[in-house]
Parts: structure tokens; C-alpha cells; sequence
């Protein structure tokens, strides 16, 4: 255990950054409201990769070529997080994963929780794996998705069982915090464990952000028991000590029940923070982001 990992979750369980911050449901609808309608599209800046639009989305998908690549026959799907269109303040790490991996990064624009049931944005996302796989062999591709966008990440893999039996499945998915909310109201007490860890999130702040979902065919997206993972690839799950690794064993469940338990990996990382795995700052977190490069490479 590193001591800059244990500095700096001291100090953010002093600052406690947006705990409690998803309180006002009503502050919350409209602080997503202004985010996404203010969201504009515009190029990194970075020279380490060359940029384009892929042709035909319904929305701005970028194509990031790094300018080192050496995985050719491979791409990334990079599915950003956040209850809104957070798209630019996860751009620098797609373009990240990018460098560091030698691989094309697809990261897309998609339809945010906030405004979309989750069954759409799920279809959404699935529509640009797609296109992808126009492209790409699906067995050389890699579905990396951050907090909610790891969420859709492994909801793609019940997209796949259930409204797009044609298409194969991706040959990885790996999966940084990602969030799951229980079926039953004792599964609660799997998050409570890590709320006094957790510095960032409390139960409150989970529970609120599942209303912000507008009304629609959620559970099915939100839940991950209720899911279908059958015949899921290689999946990796990154967590650190925070109340969201409460969805650890929701998943894990499911998994065992679709028969999937042997190809599901689950990391839970003392004293690292949230989506710890996609930012090598930290000892624990360039560990976990190497093994991540490393699957890349072996797929």
C-alpha cells in the first residue's frame, strides 16, 4: 500500500469532494440539464495520436489513431462516465489509453443517463459497436468503459444475449468502478460497507442518482441480476475502497447464474478512490492500468 495512495484518500476523506452533492433532486435534474445542453464537440490538442470523426453516427464519434501503434488489428471501445455528457473531461484519457496501449480508441458521444432511459443509451452504445465491427474482427475488440460508461460497458454484453443476437461478442471488456443498483433492499448493506471509506460517495448520493434515470425500461440496464451475461469474454473489473464496489457482488452473482463466473476478474484496491484503474498516478493504480495494457496486448 503506497504512501501517496494513503495521503491522498486522508486527504479527500477530509475534503469529502461532492459527497452528499446528489441530495437536491431537483438541483440535480437541472445542473444535467444545463451540462448536457451545454455540451460542444471540439478535437483534443494532443499531439501523441491523429483525430477524425467516424462517418454516419448519430452523434460526434471521435477516432483516435495514436501516432505509435502497434496493435493494428485491434480497437477500443471507450465508453466515458458521469451522469451527464462529461465527454471532454474524459477525452485526455481515451487519448491516454491510446498512447500507452498503441491501439485505436473509438470514444463516442452517447445519449447520458440523464437523459436517456437506460435501454437507449444500452442500444446506443450497441449501435457503435456496430459499426465497429464493420471494421474489426469483434473478438479483437476492446469494450473499456468508466464508472456509469463501465456499467453500459457490461450492459453491452446483455444487449448482445438479448435484442442483438447477431452479433458477436467483443474479445474484452474491462470495466473501471463500475455501478449496478440491487434488486432487493438488504443488498444495500454491500454498500455500506464502504461508505465510511468511500470519500467521494454516500448511499444517498446512489440512490438519488437512480432517480435522475428518466422513466423507461431501466432495471433490466441498472440491475446487473437481472441481466444476461451468458457467454460474456474475458471481463475485468477495477474497484477501489468506495461505496460503488458494493455492485461487486451483484455482478458477480449474475455472472455465476448465466454460467459466466469463470471469465468474470474482480480487483478491489484498498485506499484507492473512484475509477482509480483508468489514471496511473498512483503505485496501485499503475499497476492495475499495466495489467490492463498487458490484456490489451495479449488479446
Amino acid at each position: 500500500m503506497s504512501i501517496s495512495g494513503k495521503a491522498s484518500m486522508a486527504l479527500m476523506r477530509m475534503v469529502k469532494p461532492g459527497k452528499g452533492s446528489f441530495s437536491d433532486l431537483g438541483k440535480l435534474r437541472e445542473k444535467a440539464r444545463r451540462e448536457n445542453e451545454g455540451f460542444t464537440f471540439s478535437y483534443p490538442r494532443s499531439g501523441k495520436a491523429h483525430y477524425r470523426l467516424a462517418e454516419g453516427t448519430p452523434r460526434e464519434c471521435l477516432i483516435i489513431d495514436p501516432v505509435k501503434r502497434r496493435n493494428s488489428g485491434k480497437a477500443i471501445l471507450y465508453i466515458y462516465g458521469g451522469v451527464t455528457n462529461n465527454w471532454k473531461t474524459q477525452r485526455r484519457m481515451a487519448v491516454g489509453l491510446a498512447a500507452d496501449s498503441g491501439t485505436q480508441v473509438w470514444y463516442p458521444v452517447y445519449p447520458s443517463m440523464s437523459e436517456s432511459p437506460a435501454a437507449g443509451t444500452v442500444e446506443y452504445i450497441t449501435g457503435i459497436y456496430r459499426r465497429m465491427t464493420e471494421h474489426y474482427d469483434p473478438s479483437k475488440i476492446i469494450i473499456n468503459g468508466v464508472s456509469m460508461g463501465g456499467m453500459f460497458a457490461l450492459q453491452l454484453v446483455n444487449a448482445l444475449n438479448t435484442i442483438c443476437r447477431d452479433l458477436p461478442m467483443p474479445g474484452l471488456i474491462v470495466a473501471h468502478s463500475p455501478a449496478g443498483w440491487p434488486v432487493r433492499e438488504e443488498d444495500w448493506d454491500l454498500f455500506r460497507k464502504y461508505e465510511a471509506s468511500d470519500p467521494m460517495f454516500s448511499e444517498g448520493d446512489i440512490r438519488m442518482t437512480l432517480r435522475l434515470v428518466p422513466e423507461g425500461d431501466n432495471d433490466r440496464y441498472l440491475c446487473p441480476e437481472l441481466g444476461d451475461f451468458r457467454n460474456a469474454p474475458p471481463t475485468y473489473l477495477y474497484y477501489g475502497e468506495e461505496m460503488i464496489a458494493g455492485s461487486a457482488p451483484l455482478y458477480e452473482r449474475a455472472f455465476e447464474r448465466c454460467d459466466s463466473s469463470g471469465n468474470l476478474h474482480v480487483t478491489i484496491t484498498k485506499n484507492m478512490m473512484h475509477s482509480y484503474s483508468c489514471m496511473p498516478v498512483f503505485p496501485e493504480s499503475r499497476k492495475s492500468y499495466n495489467e490492463i495494457l498487458r490484456l490489451i496486448d495479449n488479446l
